[in-house]
Parts: C-alpha cells; structure tokens; sequence
C-alpha cells in the first residue's frame, strides 16, 4: 500500500487558505444578516444588472412625479379654498343686497354698501392668493399679486364715473371698466400675466390644467358687480337715494346672474383634483411595487443567512482547534 504525504508547508498553507475563505464568508454573511441586503449583487443578477437599473430609473422619475404631484395638489388646494371665498362672500353680498329694494332710508342703504364694500375686499385678498410664494390667479406671473387692492380698484372706478348722474350712467361706465378691451381692468386692475400657466406634468401623459387667471370673465362680472355697490358706500350718487338702491339692486342681480358660473368654475377645478389624486394613488402603488420587487431581489433570507453564519463560524473554530492540536504533534505523538 503506497501512502501520500502532506509537507508541513502545505498542511499549513492549506489551513491558511480555509481560514481566509470561511472569514470571508463570515463577514459577508454578518453584512447580509445586518442590512437585509445580498453582499454580492452581481453575483445574485448573473451579471446582468438591466432589471435593477430599470428598476432604479423608475423609481426616480415617479419620486419626481410624486413631488410634482405634492406641489399641483397644494396649487389646486390653494384655488379651491379662494374659490370657495370668492362664492361665499358673493352669496352673502347677493342677500344683502337683494334687501335693497326694501331700503327707505339712507342709512339702510349706506349700512348695506358698506357691507358690500367688506365683501369686495376678501374677494380681492382671495383672488391674490399665493401658493408656496406663487401668485395662484396671475398666470405666469407668479411673482406679483394677481390684481390692484381693492382702493386701488374703487379709487380708479371714482375717477371713471365722475360726473355720471343716473344709475344707468355708473353703472356703464363701470361694465366698461371691467370688460372693454383695454379698458381700466386690463390696465390697472389684472396685474398678472395673460399668458397662462402651464398644465402640470403630474404623470406619464397626464397633466393638470390649473390656467384660471383672475382676468376671467367670471371674476371680473363678480367684482364688478361688487365694486358697483361698494361704489356707494365711496359716494356715488350721494343723496340721490333712489339712484343709489339701484345701483345696489343692478349690482345683486349680477351676482345672482354669475352664481351658477362659479359653481361651475369649482367644479371644474374639483374635477382637476380628483384626477390628481387619482394619479398619485397610481404613483404610490407603482413605487411600491417595484420597491418590492426590488427588495426580492437584492433581499436576503434572514433564517438562512444565520444558519450559514453559524456554520461557517463553526468550521472555523473546529480548523483553529485542528491547527492548535496539529502545531504541538511531537514524534512520539505521531510515532503511535
């Protein structure tokens, strides 16, 4: 019977070389076990890290939409909430004002000018509404306040109607101020741009028109006929009392002639903000499944990876006690 035999220096280097391989093992298994996540990606993809970069990829552009998603939401919230400002001061100025007919006294009448005159400047201050420091009625002009305060606006229409002496006369010459072409709302009144905003990219071929500007033709019949009878809260027509209630019977048959129009208007725009949540349910749902997708890939079985770091210390303590009981066989030792 022949025998082979193992030299001293290769038993030893053998030993050496098992020791790297299990400590390797052991530290890419506690890695494993500590993030969740496979040590060697290219390993556990063959190479072929197509998937995970696409996976990748898509993860970006969705983050990107999601953002974009978050800042047309809050756009549409802030429209939404000055819309609901502009029909409920319009409404209540519509009541008040249908009680003029009843008027008999100019106090009665000034009370409810002035009341008017209230409603008028939150409806100005709800159509200068920013959203994140963007003006959200002034089109491109997000840096400026979408139209001129509400004195601004009432001192310019004085000017305009002085020397009027009928209500049919004020009430004309204000019409003209807010809806002739280039007339004192084009140039004093809207100070936004009249090139609208952009649809928001919310999603892969979707986008949210969000292009109201306070130029509308709904808006400027909604402050016209509020600047008619806070006009006379200003004066107009002073002591024609008769003149005066009609001013502010014109100005609430307007409003009530607009207020269909402007629950159009927010429907409108509830349509725009349902879509966007819609889109960004799909986001969310979309970056979750690649999420997971991703995570069964580049995941590990945490049971299995403690087991084989068990193991594989194992082996290891049972090579160093191999190597310790080998590293003090004497002759005697090995001659029995």
């Amino acid at each position: 019977m022949s025998y082979v035999s193992v030299g001293d220096m290769a038993q030893s280097f053998s030993f050496r070389r098992q020791s790297f391989q299990l400590k390797t093992n052991i530290n890419r298994l506690g890695n494993e076990l500590a993030s969740g996540r496979v040590d060697d990606l290219s390993k556990r993809v063959s190479g072929d890290f197509t998937v995970i970069s696409g996976i990748e990829t898509s993860l970006k552009t969705l983050d990107a939409y999601r953002m974009a998603q978050k800042e047309a939401a809050q756009f549409a919230d802030a429209m939404q909430i000055s819309l609901g400002v502009v029909q409920e001061q319009s409404a209540k100025a519509t009541s008040t004002l249908l009680l003029s007919a009843n008027a008999a006294s100019q106090t009665q009448v000034q009370n409810i000018a002035t009341d008017v005159r209230q409603q008028f400047d939150a409806v100005v201050s709800a159509l200068n509404t920013q959203s994140a420091g963007r003006s959200v009625f002034a089109g491109t002009a997000t840096d400026k306040p979408a139209i001129a305060s509400a004195s601004s606006i009432l001192a310019d229409l004085q000017v305009a109607i002085a020397g009027q002496t009928t209500a049919g006369g004020v009430a004309s010459v204000v019409d003209d101020w807010f809806n002739l072409a280039g007339g004192g709302f084009e140039t004093s009144g809207y100070q936004g741009s009249t090139t609208a905003l952009s649809d928001f990219d919310i999603g892969a071929g979707q986008q949210a028109d969000m292009s109201i500007t306070a130029a509308d033709p709904t808006f400027r019949e909604t402050l016209k006929n509020l600047a008619l009878a806070a006009l006379v809260s200003e004066g107009a027509l002073a002591g024609d009392l008769p003149g005066q209630a009609e001013l502010l019977e014109r100005a609430g048959d307007g409003l009530l002639s607009i207020a269909d129009a402007q629950t159009s208007m927010r429907a409108n725009l509830g349509s725009v903000q349902a879509q966007i949540e819609l889109v960004s349910v799909q986001t969310t749902s979309e970056i979750s499944g690649l999420e997971i997708t991703r995570t069964g890939l580049l995941s590990v079985d945490p049971y299995t990876a403690a087991s084989e770091l068990e193991q594989a210390q194992t082996q290891l303590e049972t090579l160093y006690a191999l190597t310790s009981r080998m590293s003090r066989m004497n002759l005697v030792d090995f001659l029995r």
